[in-house]
């Protein structure tokens, strides 16, 4: 593992775990950064739920941007367009959030992680699933 994956997952236990001394920040897309609660992550870092559309709106982790998978090189300008910015990931089960992962650290992106389905990814990151 690298030492900036290494230096990420140790600064998100912390965060996790209440060890840090500032308040978290929120985490997704802006227009929904107050609604974001219980992470400790940076505001820049974005949140994107991978699944189909219809699988979004069914209920969807609080502050996250829906792009799915195999629409993810074309669209991810519009949630994340500097290839440095921290982003998470996660689907139903993880399989198509690993193929998004793929797909954009061969694009360039840097700080890509993959959380897994949405009840994993919900727990590590403390935040809500929304619901229609």
């Amino acid at each position: 593992m690298s030492i900036l994956r290494h230096i990420f997952l140790w600064s998100c236990a912390a965060a996790l775990c209440g060890c840090g001394s500032q308040a978290p920040a929120p985490i997704g897309p802006a227009s929904e950064q107050s609604d974001a609660v219980g992470t400790g992550l940076g505001s820049t870092t974005v949140l994107l739920d991978v699944r189909s559309a219809e699988e979004y709106a069914s209920g969807h982790l609080k502050g996250a941007v829906n792009i799915p998978h195999d629409r993810i090189l074309e669209l991810i300008g519009t949630a994340a367009s500097d290839k440095s910015t921290p982003i998470i990931l996660y689907c139903r089960s993880g399989r198509r959030a690993d193929t998004a992962l793929n797909a954009l650290k061969s694009a360039g992106y840097e700080d890509v992680v993959n959380y897994g389905g949405l009840e994993d990814a919900g727990a590590r990151l403390d935040l809500p699933v929304v619901t229609p």
